[in-house]
């Protein structure tokens, strides 16, 4: 090996050292919501909905970046700096409402994965297997591995990538045609909920919460190198590490949103759920497109759903201000809830799981714009942040953020009122 090719080969590698928390949080944002809304928006729009993905990529990068500043610059997570500068009731008002929010959306990802795991063996019912794999997670979390989970995550999203992007290969989409329709910039069929539900689903309102607390575990508590790296050089690998997350997520899910539209699409075939979406692939693409999809599915539900279980400890330390060394007994008590609330509505909503599906999306879209809105006052206080506060153009992207997501909040309350 020449000079040249070792000199790539350790850029590569150092590269690749940087791939951690945004992974993560990618894996956390693609869950059945994702998948089922992608799905359905290819299906009876085509390729029309591209560039929300992308656009929602952008917003999402903004909106996770302002929590990693936030933790390299004070060594705090959201939780912790809401604590210090708002106020403690402030910190566990929005953890009640958060764990109350995610219990929901858990529901809906062991669901979702308990879909995919149905399409394989039939004989089990969703419910029975949604059950199963809220035991198995809940028994991954509590064995306390983090690094564990951490690379049993990062292998289902390789998965997710796999499956998703060959079906998409697959299905063989018509090039110029998704460039020219995926870029007009056109709200697809003029349906202006359907887009911000596209949006809402990778503009997921716990990403911030999540991306500051797994960089204050990589940069600040745990004993590695990364640690002891000046801030600046965390700063940028923090910010690069996002970057690669978000790309992650909008592939995935621009996959699944080309494979609908280049199969369903022109047969005019509609899709109601992501385990809908495998059936429909079958007879078209054969099995085995079936089968590449749904395993995606249930990598993505499960990830998100295992990851969650572990996350919700960690937000009740920081918001109550224990530190993350000390033995919390309620942290075991977070994890055992966070699985077993979930496992009640699987069972509840066994017999109609879509309804879970939709309403644990409506609900992340009413919380999205008051986290937006805590996070926007956070990255503003000069007496806390310093040098790190807003500039103007990040300010005017927190507006349209804010402007955007309370809209969207404020549309699905009404729609679930009446």
């Amino acid at each position: 090996m020449n000079k040249s090719d070792k000199k790539q080969k350790n850029r590569l590698f150092e590269t690749m050292k940087i791939i951690g928390p945004g992974v993560i949080v990618a894996a956390v944002v693609i869950g059945p919501g994702s998948v089922t809304t992608a799905s359905s928006m290819g299906a009876g729009h085509g390729y029309t909905g591209l560039w929300l993905i992308v656009l929602a990529c952008i917003f999402s990068y903004f909106y996770q970046e302002a929590a990693i500043r936030i933790t390299m610059y004070k060594e705090h997570s959201v939780f912790e700096a809401i604590r210090l500068n708002l106020s403690p009731a402030i910190s566990k008002g929005l953890f009640f409402l958060v764990f109350v929010v995610m219990l929901i959306a858990q529901a809906s990802n062991f669901i979702g994965a308990g879909m995919a795991m149905n399409y394989f063996v039939p004989q089990l019912s969703i419910t029975a297997w949604a059950g199963i794999l809220i035991v198995l997670a809940v028994t991954i979390v509590l064995l306390n591995k983090e690094n564990i989970l951490d690379s049993f995550t990062k292998i289902l999203v390789f998965l997710m990538v796999s499956a998703f992007v060959i079906t998409a290969v697959v299905s063989q989409p018509n090039a110029a045609e998704l460039v020219r329709e995926g870029f007009s910039f056109k709200i697809p069929g003029g349906k202006w909920m359907l887009a911000l539900g596209l949006f809402s689903t990778t503009m997921v309102p716990d990403t911030p919460l999540a991306a500051s607390v797994l960089n204050k575990e990589r940069y600040f508590l745990a004993d590695t190198q990364e640690a002891k790296l000046p801030r600046d050089k965390k700063l940028y690998r923090a910010k690069l590490d996002l970057a690669f997350g978000l790309v992650i997520t909008g592939l995935i899910t621009a996959s699944v949103l080309i494979c609908s539209a280049a199969v369903l699409h022109p047969q005019g075939l509609s899709v109601n759920s992501a385990a809908d979406m495998a059936m429909q692939l079958t007879p078209l693409l054969g099995r085995y497109a079936g089968i590449l999809f749904s395993l995606g599915l249930w990598a993505a539900a499960f990830s998100s759903g295992a990851y969650r279980i572990r996350l919700m400890g960690d937000y009740f330390n920081f918001a109550w201000g224990h530190e993350k060394e000390q033995p919390i007994k309620f942290d075991r008590i977070i994890y055992i809830v966070t699985g077993l609330v979930p496992l009640i509505l699987a069972v509840v909503f066994g017999g109609a799981p879509i309804a879970l599906v939709v309403f644990s999306q409506a609900i992340l879209g009413i919380l999205l714009p008051i986290i937006t809105l805590i996070l926007w006052v956070l990255v503003n206080k000069k007496e806390y942040l310093g040098e790190a506060t807003n500039n103007i153009f990040q300010n005017i992207m927190f507006a349209i953020l804010f402007v955007i997501t309370l809209f969207l909040a404020v549309r699905t309350f009404i729609n679930i009122m009446f």
